[in-house]
């Protein structure tokens, strides 16, 4: 039994868990922001209560359209959009998602350079063509592929185990590697970019645990991802021996329309390494950042072309990120190509099958790089897809949103079809459709608690029909009893109403409103002679929800009431605490309190909010009279304490330590501006940790002075005292 060795050069740092101040992180803050649009007659309020429960500050509104951009704590924004959306004023919620420039893609690695192969071989231009498509599958024949990967979860579309291991899942760590390489999940603000893009995965693990298969287990591999629709198969894998089982394999899935992609070998030599050397099967070389050949590579006349797989970063079992480099590297590069071609070229020889030309244009628009022995040059993407046209379509897609008809929140979960095919709506009441022949289809949707709701829809080949489903969901009832608060006796007479029904209790007390809608309302009761009162209140369709009320009579006719500002920028606080004797309250959005059913006398008023000193002073009271007491608070005073510096492996470490006048401070937001030498300059922003320090980093820091001066320090309402501490420091790198 002959044993297939897995070309594996661990070459590169690797990367795990990512914290601090880098990119990625600093991009995460920009994501806690939810738009909020009220329904018309929503008073100011009202809406200052709700943003108060979900924790909530208006940081602007769009003008026109009478949204506002409202910032709640760090990591709550998916949750506080649909809690927003619950509440039957608003008319939506959503996240104040990211846009990104067309073309480009926001994963850190390629954001910030690691991918250097993407770039080499014009990925980002390709992609103006083609981002591939999910049903273009690309079979990875290796170790296994980690598919619990956040890069991979939702890329990998079959699995299938020919090993010695246990377990279809990637232990040895080469198999998960090149799955990203060839079709990570892309554009999702995380970890590396896939070139495959939109392309999905097929796990095939031929080799075990210890990075060792046999040719058998190849060949089932083979076999089963060409009968399974894997459009390119990827095998990063080989031996010095040739087997006709083998290359009757590979002959069987080309006979079946798949591209077959191989890495050359990583013996630095001309002999023949199997299954590259095969006809049928795509051979890849290796070729560095300067685009020469790897020393490692293998080479020769039987090579088709080259592909970037020195020090390729990519992802890694356990969730992390590393670099690794051999032909095993290059082969995805060719693989994840193919998938990409595979959605522009169309049937040019009539022979039914579309691998012929894929390969013809991936060898066909390689760049020469002046390197002998691979083929036809090192790959270039852009080239390739370029150079194809896409295949007139066939079919078109179906596509909208499900909402809730009365509320107008999206519905996630609802399931529409066709009548034939289906699809299900996502966490944004998003979905899709996709390969619908063209025709005129019933189209329907249906989810929990709603009513369904179909259309007639029109499906045109190469476009997409909008249908957009509001449901309805079957009324419910609110029902109860209103009493007296000090006495428990039944109050007849009361009105009470969910903001657009009501009811009047009666000789009972009791009263019941009908036909309400699924959703959640604030439903008040009021009565002649007492406060009214409320509460919230979900009504489940087809339920009656119970809501019962005390009514208190009305408090001593006096109170205070004024609004709190910020001492320096006049600004109001929200959610600052007022206090009289055992009295409080806190500051609405606008920033105004009111402390009522307070007997006639003097008072002490204490006010404070977090960043600010109290304030205290007297305050007189009289019946039937409401004192207005405006305050003032001067906000805390925050510094930098030190600039510090520190040389580590060839970067250098900024230190910038923010405090106040009792302790270090964290989460404070600073920015500073680095003038190094060679008029070189970097602006870089990042936030303070528990001790206070926000770290900064310079890669690869060349010889010279750098002056390192603050520019910003933010942290909500404190206030940035330059006059204290330090706010510019210089260092010299030897």
């Amino acid at each position: 039994m002959k044993r297939v060795l897995v070309f594996l050069v661990l070459a590169g740092l690797v990367v795990g868990m990512f914290g601090g101040n880098t990119a990625q992180a600093a991009a995460a803050s920009s994501r806690d922001t939810v738009l909020v649009k009220f329904r018309a007659g929503v008073s100011q309020a009202e809406k200052g209560t709700l943003h108060k429960q979900h924790g909530g500050v208006v940081r602007g509104i769009i003008s026109g359209i009478d949204v506002e951009a409202v910032t709640v704590p760090a990591g709550r924004a998916e949750s506080a959009a649909a809690s927003y959306a619950k509440d039957s004023r608003v008319r939506y919620a959503e996240v104040d998602h990211e846009a990104i420039a067309v073309g480009g893609v926001n994963d850190y690695y390629f954001v910030n350079s690691y991918q250097w192969a993407l770039t080499t071989i014009q990925a980002p231009q390709a992609w103006d063509l083609t981002t591939g498509c999910s049903t273009i599958s690309i079979a990875v024949l290796d170790t296994g592929v980690d598919t619990s990967h956040p890069d991979l979860s939702g890329k990998v579309v079959g699995n299938i185990n020919y090993s010695s291991s246990g377990t279809v899942s990637d232990v040895y760590g080469h198999g998960t590697h090149v799955a990203g390489i060839a079709a990570a999940a892309t554009n999702n603000g995380q970890g590396v970019a896939g070139l495959g893009y939109d392309s999905t995965i097929l796990n095939v693990k031929v080799m075990g645990d210890d990075g060792v298969g046999t040719y058998s287990a190849v060949a089932y591999g083979i076999v089963w991802a060409a009968d399974h629709g894997a459009r390119v198969i990827n095998m990063s894998l080989g031996g010095t021996s040739s087997s006709s089982t083998l290359q009757d394999a590979v002959n069987y899935a080309w006979g079946k329309g798949v591209v077959l992609v191989a890495a050359a070998g990583n013996n630095g030599n001309s002999v023949p390494f199997y299954p590259a050397y095969f006809q049928n099967v795509i051979a890849v070389a290796s070729t560095g950042p300067t685009d020469t050949l790897s020393p490692y590579s293998n080479y020769g006349d039987w090579v088709d072309v080259a592909a970037p797989g020195g020090s390729i970063w990519s992802t890694k079992p356990n969730n992390s990120y590393g670099s690794l480099s051999g032909t095993s590297m290059a082969s995805p590069h060719v693989a994840g190509l193919g998938a990409l071609v595979f959605t522009r070229v169309s049937d040019t020889n009539g022979n039914g099958f579309l691998n012929d030309e894929v390969r013809a244009c991936i060898q066909n628009n390689a760049d020469n790089i002046g390197v002998t022995g691979i083929g036809s040059g090192r790959i270039n993407a852009y080239k390739a897809v370029q150079a194809t046209s896409p295949a007139p379509p066939t079919t078109g897609s179906i596509a909208g949103t499900v909402t809730d008809a009365v509320t107008g929140a999206t519905i996630a979960g609802a399931a529409v079809t066709d009548g034939t095919r289906s699809a299900t709506s996502d966490a944004n009441g998003g979905y899709s459709i996709a390969n619908v022949p063209a025709g005129t289809y019933a189209v329907t949707a249906t989810a929990s608690g709603h009513n369904s709701a179909s259309q007639s829809v029109q499906v045109t080949a190469g476009q997409t029909s909008t249908a957009n489903f509001a449901l309805s969901p079957p009324p419910g009832a609110i029902a109860g009893t209103v009493r007296d608060a000090a006495t428990g006796a039944t109050i007849a007479g009361a009105a009470v109403t969910d903001g657009t029904r009501s009811a009047t209790t009666n000789a009972s007390g009791g009263y019941s409103i009908a036909n309400v809608s699924a959703g959640t309302y604030t439903v008040t009761a009021t009565a002649s002679g007492y406060n009214s009162a409320s509460q919230s209140v979900q009504v489940t369709a087809g339920q009656t929800s119970t809501a019962n009320f005390a009514l208190s009579p009305p408090p001593p006719p006096g109170a205070i009431a004024g609004t709190v500002r910020d001492a320096v920028t006049g600004a109001t606080i929200a959610g600052a605490t007022v206090k009289v004797g055992v009295a409080s309250t806190t500051t609405d959005a606008s920033g105004q309190y009111v402390l009522s059913d307070l007997t006639e006398g003097s008072y002490t008023e204490t006010v404070s909010a977090s960043g600010y000193a109290d304030v205290s002073q007297s305050v007189s009271v009289a019946i039937g009279q409401t004192t207005v007491v405006n305050v003032n608070l001067p906000p805390n005073t925050m510094w930098v304490d030190s600039i510090s510096f520190k040389q580590s492996g060839g970067n250098l470490r900024i230190d910038v330590k923010v405090v106040n006048a009792k302790a270090a401070m964290s989460g404070v937001k600073v920015t500073v501006y680095v003038s190094g030498p060679v008029g070189k300059t970097w602006t870089l922003s990042g936030s303070t940790s528990t001790n206070g320090i926000a770290t900064f980093m310079v890669q690869k820091a060349s010889r010279g002075t750098y002056l390192v001066t603050v520019t910003r320090v933010y942290a909500g309402v404190n206030y940035w005292d330059m006059t204290k501490g330090v706010n510019s420091a210089s260092y010299t790198v030897k």
